[in-house]
């Protein structure tokens, strides 16, 4: 069958997928001159921190991404002194 033309439209072709995690893990690769930071989430999903965000980093460190992951996911650190 040939391909039939039609207005374009952004489509689910995959339901969302989701995972329970209870530690992270990350790897980056750093693209200074494209201003591009992405990061690796638990060898599992990534996201990526471009232009003008990737500017304001600045020099940035493990506690950076770790901040970074912890917003971009909602995730929280476990309590250090539970009750």
């Amino acid at each position: 069958m040939n391909a039939i033309a039609i207005k374009p439209k952004t489509i689910e072709l995959a339901p969302a997928r989701t995972a329970n995690i209870n530690s992270i893990t990350w790897r980056t690769s750093d693209d200074s001159f494209q201003r591009k930071l992405q990061v690796i989430v638990n060898n599992a999903t990534m996201f990526q921190i471009t232009g003008a965000d990737y500017d304001a980093l600045g020099q940035w460190t493990d506690e950076t991404i770790k901040g970074l992951i912890l917003v971009r996911f909602g995730l929280e650190l476990p309590d250090a002194n539970p009750a």
